[in-house]
């Protein structure tokens, strides 16, 4: 993975805020009652939003926890995760705000069958708790790494556990991802 800094997440910001500038346009252009239809990929935030900008807000929070992530030393796979959620949280969103200003919005004004809100609902319940596992195994492993009075094997043990916790976690997201997908091609 290439070696992320201050610099990076400078410019992540800078083109976060040319993001926000866009979406507090099309906000401002927008019935409120329209927003509450868009759907799209909104299980990849912690909450839904009524506004495009509210997304942004979110999108800057996670970008924050990637910064503090970076700068706490944490570990390359939380790092990574934090990363990679962001960039999935900023795609789907600049998706959206190009399909409306090209005009082609209704495409995100689908209203889903409850199984795939069902669905959706998951996948924001094992989002968290995969971050929170992650959460828990940087923790573990910096206490191994900094901590030298430790008891190091039920440390290891620990992380392990963890891992193998998190690859269950993640293993299950896959197979609710497959499900959406199955549904959206019905």
């Amino acid at each position: 993975m290439a070696q992320l800094n201050s610099d990076s997440i400078e410019t992540l910001r800078v083109q976060l805020n040319s993001l926000k500038s866009r979406c507090i346009k099309i906000d401002s252009e927008l019935k409120q009652t329209e927003n509450r239809c868009f759907m799209f990929e909104a299980h990849q935030f912690p909450k839904q939003s009524l506004t495009l900008n509210g997304y942004t807000v979110q999108i800057e929070s996670t970008l924050q926890s990637l910064q503090k992530c970076i700068e706490s030393n944490r570990s390359e796979l939380l790092i990574k995760i934090e990363c990679e959620q962001f960039i999935t949280q900023f795609q789907l969103l600049l998706q959206l705000v190009q399909s409306i200003e090209s005009g082609k919005a209704s495409v995100f004004y689908k209203s889903f069958s409850s199984q795939k809100e069902k669905i959706f609902q998951q996948l924001k319940k094992q989002s968290e708790y995969e971050h929170r596992l992650l959460t828990m195994i940087s923790e573990q492993e910096e206490i191994l790494a900094n901590n030298e009075d430790c008891h190091r094997p039920t440390v290891k043990e620990k992380i392990q556990a963890l891992k193998i916790r998190f690859e269950k976690c993640n293993n299950f997201t896959q197979k609710l991802e497959f499900q959406l997908e199955e549904l959206k091609d019905e």
